[in-house]
């Protein structure tokens, strides 16, 4: 089992889907198996493709190309813990294992049409500490400058990221498992 972390590049929230398909087809067409409704991605975008054990991303001949982390996607590629495909504006953060809350029945695991819009807005209110949930990946730090937590879902090790509130340079921490 495996799930993705999706997030469209400059707009607050995120949305996660499990992939429980052998081919998970992702864009913005509805027929795509994850449709993400932006009109950065080519209607049959890229496909997360299991193989026994591994997953591994695969482009569908897109106008603008399949990224994982920095590299360009030019065949299938095997996807390793935290790897980001970049697809359009999407920004897909590849994770091994349960959605965490899974099989709960909240309904969060759903693989809706993903409706986000590009409109420049202020950062919502800051989400308050909480323990961190066994094999859940870490999604956000707290800027070295003012303390605002920002979200590094979408980052590499190593980026310089800016603060949204106060602007302080933060670099992406690396994450341990």
């Amino acid at each position: 089992m495996a799930f993705v972390t999706i997030r469209i590049k400059n707009v607050d929230g995120f949305t996660r889907a499990e992939l429980t398909q052998d081919r998970v087809t992702v864009g913005r067409s509805s027929s795509a198996v994850l449709p993400v409704k932006n009109n950065t991605l080519s209607r049959e975008h890229c496909a997360f493709v299991r193989e026994g054990e591994r997953w591994l991303i695969e482009d569908l001949g897109s106008q603008n190309g399949t990224w994982v982390n920095k590299t360009k996607v030019l065949a299938k590629t095997p996807l390793n813990e935290r790897d980001i495909v970049k697809a359009g504006q999407a920004r897909l953060t590849f994770h091994a294992g349960a959605l965490p809350g899974a099989g709960e029945g909240d309904g969060e695991g759903d693989a809706a049409a993903i409706e986000l819009a590009l409109e420049d807005g202020e950062a919502g209110p800051t989400a308050p500490v909480r323990a961190r949930i066994e094999n859940e990946p870490l999604e956000a730090t707290p800027c070295v400058g003012c303390g605002a937590w920002m979200s590094i879902a979408h980052r590499l090790a190593g980026d310089d990221m800016p603060c949204p509130r106060c602007g302080h340079s933060n670099i992406v921490p690396q994450v341990s498992a």
